[in-house]
């Protein structure tokens, strides 16, 4: 059995639904999983603690979340230590990858020299009833163009659940093979 962490970033709160599901789908494969909030982490978390990490975080307006950012930033060592995963969401997954690819490479790029042992990209949402007027208006303008969805009554969700799913498993796994990381501490 392995120990795995789901970090999170999200901002409309889908990117969290996706890191449960991972969260959820590792333990039904008879792993532990702790889910925490990339902006509220808790007081003595150490990735040494785990068997590997899953970092999950979203796209609006071409970026991530800073505070996932800045997380990866700081536990780089660990997480390259240890198989680690990044799992981007957004809209251009379905329907331009190479987009999708494009932010990824952004986001490992910003972050110094984390080399996430797998990265993937899953479909977001359009949670129209959670944004701003003017984002809502950009957003159902995009949408428009792109084919989908502009009824801004409702939220559309256009996640592969059972990608995702396939993901969390494919994860656990890889956890469980890997070679136990050293459990060494920097001192500072």
């Amino acid at each position: 059995m392995s120990r795995i962490l789901v970090v999170y970033g999200s901002t409309y709160g889908h990117t969290q639904r996706v890191a449960e599901r991972i969260a959820n789908v590792v333990r039904e494969g008879a792993h532990s999983a702790d889910l925490v909030w990339a902006a509220r982490l808790p007081k003595g978390l150490d990735l040494y603690d785990y068997d590997g990490v899953v970092i999950a975080a979203s796209v609006l307006m071409g970026h991530h979340q800073a505070y996932v950012r800045d997380f990866v930033r700081r536990h780089a060592e660990q997480l390259n230590a240890m198989p680690s995963a990044f799992v981007s969401v957004c809209g251009a997954a379905s329907g331009d990858p190479p987009q999708a690819q494009s932010y990824i490479d952004r986001f490992l790029l910003e972050t110094g020299w984390w080399h996430p042992t797998v990265t993937r990209s899953f479909t977001g949402a359009v949670a129209y009833t959670r944004y701003s007027p003017l984002l809502r208006w950009w957003l159902k303008r995009i949408s428009r163009r792109q084919g989908l969805p502009t009824d801004t009554s409702h939220d559309w969700d256009f996640t592969e659940w059972d990608d995702v799913e396939r993901f969390a498993r494919h994860f656990g796994a890889m956890a469980t093979k890997a070679p136990r990381h050293p459990a060494h501490r920097s001192v500072a």
